[in-house]
């Protein structure tokens, strides 16, 4: 071998090294990807918001029970799809462990089914949820299609059209907000509350019933037209949000 192909493989495996370690400092983010996950979209989709806010990303599903995972993590990502059947699939151990990591400073974000999971009760379903959140949810759209593009209200973007897919509306007052040093991120054309922050012991918790994380290929897929673009961003910002200090 020549020099300058020594030098080449040389500035290869320092290259493939670099990237290596950069990959492993990123925080760790662990995404829901058992039963009740709606594949590929939902879950595709959270996982890219969470790279693009900056985490590196493991699946989880049922048959984990190695728990010391959730010491190294920072984030919880619950994407949509059926909430009550992902809360059947997860053993006692495992719903506590997420409430925990919660409690102990974790962030957690939910998309959808994700909201419907963080209340105490799962919608009217009567399954226990994570209880991570104050209120109740309900079903917003009881007839009709399941999938439509809304006009969301939020205080930071102004109105922006967004994916619905079967979520939830959030039953909660403003002293209940307060409580858990909350706000209201979102609302639906009705005036109901569609999205919040609030905190969960030392942990911050970001929902919503609607879809940001949701890319062009989902809404072409379900033939939507989204008026005024992306809105990962907004996703993006509910993950900082959950993570930060």
């Amino acid at each position: 071998m020549n020099k300058y192909k020594i030098i080449l493989c040389s500035f290869f495996l320092l290259s493939l090294s670099q990237v290596f370690a950069a990959s492993h400092k990123k925080p760790l983010a662990l995404v829901w990807n058992g039963p009740g996950a709606c594949r590929p979209s939902c879950v595709l989709d959270a996982v890219h918001v969470a790279k693009k806010a900056g985490f590196q990303v493991r699946y989880v599903n049922p048959s984990l029970t190695d728990y010391s995972v959730f010491k190294i993590a920072k984030l919880w990502v619950q994407p949509g799809g059926k909430s009550v059947t992902a809360a059947q699939s997860m053993s006692t151990e495992m719903h506590q462990e997420i409430v925990d990591f919660v409690a102990n400073g974790g962030g957690y974000v939910g998309f959808c089914a994700g909201a419907f999971i963080s209340t105490a009760k799962i919608g009217t379903s009567g399954e226990d949820g994570y209880g991570i959140l104050p209120g109740a949810t309900e079903l917003l759209v009881k007839q009709g299609p399941e999938n439509l593009m809304l006009k969301i209200s939020t205080p930071k973007y102004g109105d922006r059209w967004m994916l619905y897919a079967g979520g939830p509306f959030i039953k909660v007052t403003e002293e209940e907000l307060a409580a858990v040093q909350g706000e209201v991120i979102a609302r639906y054309p009705d005036g109901s509350i569609g999205g919040i922050h609030g905190r969960f012991g030392k942990g911050k918790v970001a929902v919503t019933g609607f879809h940001p994380e949701a890319d062009i290929f989902w809404k072409l897929f379900d033939k939507k037209i989204d008026r005024d673009g992306s809105d990962t961003f907004f996703a993006v910002d509910m993950i900082r949000y959950a993570t930060s200090p």
